[in-house]
């Protein structure tokens, strides 16, 4: 098979794809999906936040307040209490 070339092809990219979908299906089709997709992760990122916060507050008076210490360990206690929570399934 010496001497053999290989087809490639070629793949879009982007913007390209999006070009077509504006086209084809409009501005509207972007954001099919959006919707549910919010209603699934609005609830759980307000617990992180919550927790977070929570967990920032009494930090403040182990660590100096508002220290990189107390981001970290906030974020890592509300990273572990959302992942941990009971959920139904």
């Amino acid at each position: 098979m010496a001497g053999a070339s290989v087809n490639r092809v070629v793949s879009p990219g982007p913007l390209h794809c999006l070009k077509a979908i504006l086209e084809k299906e409009g501005p509207r089709s972007l954001f099919r999906g959006l919707g549910p997709n919010l209603v699934g992760v609005a609830p759980s990122r307000a617990i992180y936040f919550a927790a977070y916060s929570n967990c920032k507050e009494k930090l403040n008076g182990v660590f100096d307040p508002d220290s990189t210490q107390v981001h970290m360990a906030s974020a890592a206690m509300a990273g572990i209490y959302c992942t941990f929570l009971p959920r139904k399934e």
